[in-house]
């Protein structure tokens, strides 16, 4: 036993060790053996700790989501590519593809039935970086794009120890791809189909000695699901790396994304007969700078970051937002004493966003369109600590942030858990976690309903699962979670106050299993009951089921199916209840060349997920990628 710890605790740092980042940690799964026990720890996760941990020795439920698995999709957008392959994950949309913003707007996420709307209490990441837009404290959901991303790590519950305020439902992490191999290597890939969608993208990385660098370009475009519903894309991503040392590295990005879309569905929701075409002009772009430090039984992270908004939309309000954000994010994992592991950091952000005033006309409090700049300024320290017991038998964790702001009341917000490995292949662990979500800009200071006065929101969750690898052919995990939420804000009277509440609970099952080398089958189901009536974007139930063949030396085939049960859409639209059917067929013509056909929804199901927004029936696209 004493062996099996020491080897876990190598594993693990060896783990650590050969990254170029936190934000690149391989994660294929791991086995821990000894003759007497063996432990099966699952993927080596970052999110839900900052540091390289195995999954299964985290006590909190993160899911993860690897690049082949997105690749599989043929989808180009982030949020659609997860969605359904988590469980309890559920993103609106209402396209072919070109989530928007504002009125019509999709791309909400749930998860457990918490989201908000806009999203602002699922925290959206990159490489463990806090976004949102300022004005509503929401993600764009068309600035994430898959091209550049190794994986996307899913933290299922709350996650404001680690990362603060927004994180109250969960978290989603996108990891992004480094440069792995020595050289130049470039990837192009393009396709084309129904509605006269094109998706593109380039990526290149180069490696040589201590440099190395990542830069994706894309485009998409679509004429839509109907005439003038029109969505194009463009944007660039970009890392650089630098290797002092083994213990030291730096590490600087740069994305910008631009999208303009045109919606001519949404004015005749409220008018039949309108001719009216919503624009919207939205540029998003951030930055940031890292340094790494790693030393054996310590290593750490400072970064640096700035993002900014600049939205144009084009309806009855003639909105026009800007949005920008300054951040420093610091930790460093540190061993106190025997099979012991901390984290010590501090966050500290400050945001702003404005509404400007056309014509020059002054600014009043609560205005249906403009705001003056506001700020907001957050300062927030917090721990984590595990210990680990009996040779890696039990596992006990706990954490506490202290919120700080210059606008809201200090908060503490704890966390706790233990992880359980009672026999071979089992696996049991509980948690415990208090989330949170500061007011928006948009809830204090913008439209009628404006309340300066707001409070935040905050929830406890409640959860344990239970997993077990029966062999190296199947593995399952079963958890069921309590959440209770309280200080919600709601609009009474005209009004925004700090009223609301619910409970939400609920049971949900991963299940994954290699039965043939060639074949690979993941599942997943999950249940949702809640307290609040008509909530939307929130199934009562969901279910995927996934299989990847490799039907012949040459020729892949990715399948999904994709059930929905019991979504609330609206009052005059039925609870939606339906099922897709989706499928990859990939052909390698040589080793720098593939073929693939896209196939979705080849049943042909009507179904809609945003009120007056039909999804697309049968959609097919072709494409191609090459490596050079």
């Amino acid at each position: 036993m004493k062996e099996n710890r020491h080897y876990l605790q190598r594993l693990i740092q060896g783990a650590i060790l050969c990254t170029a980042s936190f934000a690149a940690v391989h994660t294929s799964a791991q086995t821990v053996v000894d003759t007497t026990r063996t432990y099966r720890i699952g993927e080596v996760v970052v999110t839900g700790s900052n540091n390289a941990t195995g999954r299964n020795l985290l006590p909190y439920t993160v899911s993860t989501v690897g690049s082949p698995q997105l690749e599989a999709t043929g989808n180009t957008q982030l949020l659609s590519a997860i969605s359904g392959r988590v469980p309890s994950l559920f993103v609106s949309e209402r396209n072919i593809f070109g989530f928007g913003v504002s009125n019509g707007g999709s791309g909400g996420i749930k998860i457990r039935g918490v989201g908000g709307s806009p999203t602002n209490a699922v925290l959206m990441m990159v490489d463990g970086q806090p976004q949102f837009a300022g004005i509503y404290s929401h993600h764009v959901a068309d600035f994430y794009e898959t091209e550049y991303v190794d994986r996307v790590e899913v933290l299922r519950g709350p996650g404001s120890v680690l990362y603060g305020s927004n994180a109250m439902g969960g978290v989603i992490n996108v990891i992004t791809k480094n440069a792995e191999k020595d050289g130049v290597h470039t990837t192009l890939t393009s396709q084309y189909g129904s509605y006269n969608t094109w998706r593109s993208s380039i990526t290149n990385t180069v490696r040589s000695g201590k440099f190395s660098s990542l830069v994706s370009l894309g485009y998409d475009r679509t004429d839509g699901l109907e005439e003038n519903f029109d969505f194009k894309q463009a944007n660039v991503y970009a890392k650089l790396g630098y290797d002092f040392s083994d213990a030291w590295k730096l590490r600087a990005d740069y994305s910008l994304m631009n999208f303009i879309g045109n919606d001519p569905v949404y004015p005749k929701l409220s008018d039949p007969e309108s001719t009216d075409i919503y624009h919207q002009n939205i540029t998003r772009g951030e930055a940031s700078l890292s340094l790494n430090n790693y030393y054996g039984n310590t290593n750490g992270n400072v970064r640096v970051y700035y993002s900014y908004g600049n939205h144009y939309i084009d309806d009855p309000r003639h909105f026009h937002s800007l949005d920008d954000r300054f951040g420093i994010l610091a930790y460093q994992n540190i061993r106190p004493w025997k099979d012991a592991a901390a984290t010590v950091g501090f966050d500290f952000n400050t945001y702003t966003g404005k509404i400007p005033m056309s014509g020059g006309n002054a600014h009043t409090e609560g205005s249906m369109t403009t705001i003056s700049r506001k700020s907001i300024t957050e300062y927030s320290p917090y721990i984590t600590l595990s210990q680990d017991l009996f040779g890696g038998v039990l596992i006990l964790n706990a954490g506490l942030r202290m919120a700080n702001s210059d606008r809201f009341d200090t908060q503490w917000i704890p966390q706790g858990g233990f992880v359980i490995h009672p026999a071979e292949g089992w696996m049991v662990k509980a948690s415990v976690a208090k989330g949170y979500r500061n007011p928006s800009f948009r809830e204090m200071y913008l439209y009628r309903p404006a309340n300066p006065d707001l409070e935040p929101e905050d929830m406890m969750n409640y959860e344990i699962t239970v997993g077990k690898t029966f062999s190296r052919y199947f593995g399952m995990d079963v958890t069921g979670y309590y959440s209770k939420g309280s200080n919600l804000i709601q609009t009474v009277d005209m009004k925004n106050v700090n009223t609301g509440s619910f409970i939400n609970k609920g049971i949900e099952v991963t299940a994954n299993s290699r039965p043939l080398d060639n074949l690979s089958v993941r599942a997943t189901y999950s249940y949702l009951y809640t307290s609040l009536d008509n909530l939307t974007g929130a199934p009562k139930n969901q279910y995927f089921l996934g299989i990847g063949w490799q039907a012949l030396p040459k020729f892949h085939v990715d399948a999904e199916l994709r059930g929905i049960g019991g979504l609330y859409v609206s009052g005059d639209v039925e609870h939606q209840d339906y099922v897709l059917l989706n499928m990859k067929l990939t052909y390698k013509v040589v080793r720098a060349l593939e073929l693939f056909a896209v196939l979705d929804n080849i049943t042909n199901t009507g179904y809609v997920i945003n009120r007056g927004y039909e999804m697309p029936g049968f959609t097919a696209m072709g494409g191609f990628k090459l490596h050079f």
